[in-house]
């Protein structure tokens, strides 16, 4: 059997088989497109973008700073609850202090009760000495717990002012979109001073590291080959090279083959979708870019 072409390179795979009539016999091929893995980088918060720092074609590093989003007003909510905090934190010391005094003085007025008490057991006091210390004594017992409550109650507000602190540096995080993957920027979609609205797209970036290829093969073929083996990608640029892959993904499940096909005939053909994936360190294969594959 002679491989047949069954498309035109404009399609993003096309089917090929061969048997006894190729260069080598039993040899399964299949043509295609090279794609990359592509992220698409959106704007968390809206607001007008204050910076675009990278160009179409431009290489970035994961967790790179690409653009920066207007943060004037958070900054300055920042600032407001940092010194709400340091006022709190001033409050809490005079809190302390009386907190502290409150203490020592119910301490003072418990050991006057019990001495007085003692003392008028022995009938050399009087129930009215007693009576104005134990007053006095819940006083300062509820005053001390006046104190606590107070400080119980900044305790809180810091809790609260530090969510708020937490909320507001999360917002200027947002503000600045970095790059969640290294790779080469294809596209972008904002220039500096344009107005971002929130998860409006700024860039995609490709990771052009490492490519993929979709082939389509049939039962027969499907039968022959193994998750993780061996292939090999040709292109027309360099007709003398040849790019080691591998067999990435094999579907498990069957499809006819793509409308795209330009015969009736094969379109009505179940086929298994397979991906090849290729190593790409010099950058030399592009996206789009036609290829030959040849399964090992």
């Amino acid at each position: 059997m002679r491989i047949q072409l069954l498309a035109s390179l404009t399609i993003p795979a096309i089917l090929l088989f061969s048997g006894c009539g190729g260069k080598e016999e039993g040899l399964i091929t299949g043509s295609g497109t090279l794609e990359a893995t592509e992220v698409l980088v959106s704007a968390k918060s809206g607001g007008t973008l204050t910076a675009l720092l990278v160009s179409e074609g431009d290489a970035v590093t994961a967790g790179q700073l690409i653009a920066a989003i207007d943060s004037e007003k958070v900054f300055l909510q920042k600032r407001q609850a940092l010194a709400a905090l340091e006022e709190l934190r001033l409050n809490r010391l005079n809190a302390g202090r009386l907190a502290r005094t409150a203490r020592e003085n119910l301490d003072n007025l418990a050991k006057k009760s019990e001495r007085i008490g003692a003392l008028l057991d022995e009938g050399s006091a009087t129930q009215q000495q007693y009576d104005d210390l134990e007053t006095g004594r819940k006083a300062a017992e509820a005053q001390y717990e006046n104190a606590r409550t107070s400080l119980a109650a900044l305790d809180a507000r810091e809790e609260q002012l530090l969510a708020q602190i937490g909320l507001v540096e999360s917002q200027l995080r947002d503000a600045r979109v970095t790059a969640p993957i290294s790779g080469v920027v294809i596209n972008k979609y904002l220039e500096a001073g344009e107005v971002a609205r929130p998860l409006a797209p700024v860039a995609t970036i490709a990771d052009l590291s490492r490519m993929h290829i979709r082939i389509y093969l049939k039962e027969s073929g499907i039968a022959r080959i193994r998750l993780n083996g061996g292939a090999e990608l040709s292109v027309t640029a360099w007709p003398e090279k040849k790019f080691p892959g591998r067999i990435a993904w094999i579907s498990d499940k069957a499809e006819f083959t793509p409308k795209n096909i330009q015969t009736k005939e094969a379109r009505s053909d179940l086929v298994y979708a397979v991906k090849v994936e290729v190593a790409n360190p010099e950058g030399i294969l592009k996206i789009g870019m036609p290829a030959d594959v040849t399964l090992l």
